[in-house]
């Protein structure tokens, strides 16, 4: 290993290799000491460390070196053999499913709503100075909500950003190295009663259907925007059948509500 900084470099990159796959090669990534856990693959983690320093500790060649690996471009499929010498994929035989992030949750929805502002943040609406009288009791809340990326998004150290906090955003009084994630009822009833779930939603239809008649095409174009392929025959099936589903109950709760408002009308 290289005399520049060792610990340094091994830090940054056990970093950066923990947010391409989830886990770092030492996987307790801000604690290195005798307590922490070993690294899985210490010649890799000083191999990478050393072109690290070689590239002058350029971030961004060291990303595009790990990327461009076989490994990261693995797919997520399972092998009985591999599993059972690695069950744990320490060596990375496939690839972790991981969930998005509080951050790349709120980003995806306003991309694929076609609503997002891809400018650089700029600084918060606060109040004038002049009119700050917060005391203990009378704190400084407030969330300057916008449409650009989540990193611009106001962070206060006294309470979390609703959104972050029902994801698990990162805790911002403190460092936060890996998120620990939940799965709570409350995620799925964001999804399906918040306004800015429905306002994404209704703007990632009128974007699908905007100039396309043919439902096949929209149906494809959709599958494009969200995954960045085209849907298969049973996908295309499914999503055909939903939708037809869907026409028809609706059809019936139109018709059941003009009757039943028929009725009304003929009541004395």
């Amino acid at each position: 290993m290289t005399d520049a900084a060792p610990l340094t470099a091994r830090v940054i990159v056990n970093r950066v290799w923990s947010w391409l796959f989830g886990r770092g090669i030492v996987s307790s990534v801000d604690n290195f000491g005798t307590t922490g856990a070993a690294p899985s693959d210490p010649e890799l983690l000083d191999y990478l460390a050393n072109r690290f320093v070689a590239n002058g500790w350029s971030v961004k060649k060291l990303v595009r070196e790990i990327v461009l690996t076989r490994t990261y471009q693995l797919s997520s499929a399972s092998d009985a053999k591999n599993f059972a010498a690695d069950p744990d994929n320490d060596f990375l035989w496939r690839a972790n499913p991981r969930r998005l992030d509080a951050e790349s949750i709120r980003d995806a929805l306003l991309y694929v709503s076609g609503d997002l502002d891809e400018t650089v943040g700029g600084a918060h609406p606060f109040p004038p100075v002049h009119t700050w009288g917060f005391t203990q009791h009378n704190q400084f809340f407030a969330n300057y909500d916008n449409r650009q990326r989540t990193v611009y998004q106001m962070q206060q150290r006294l309470r979390k950003h609703p959104f972050l906090a029902l994801f698990d955003g990162a805790d911002p009084n403190s460092s936060t190295a890996v998120r620990e994630p939940s799965t709570t009822p409350l995620q799925s009833l964001f999804m399906m009663n918040d306004k800015f779930a429905h306002e994404q939603a209704a703007k990632f239809a009128a974007r699908m259907t905007q100039g396309e008649a043919d439902e096949t095409r929209q149906i494809t174009r959709a599958f494009l925007t969200l995954y960045a392929r085209p849907p298969q025959p049973d996908e295309l099936k499914l999503a055909t059948d939903y939708l037809a589903n869907f026409r028809e109950k609706l059809a019936a709760k139109i018709s059941w509500n003009r009757g039943r408002t028929g009725s009304l009308d003929m009541m004395p």
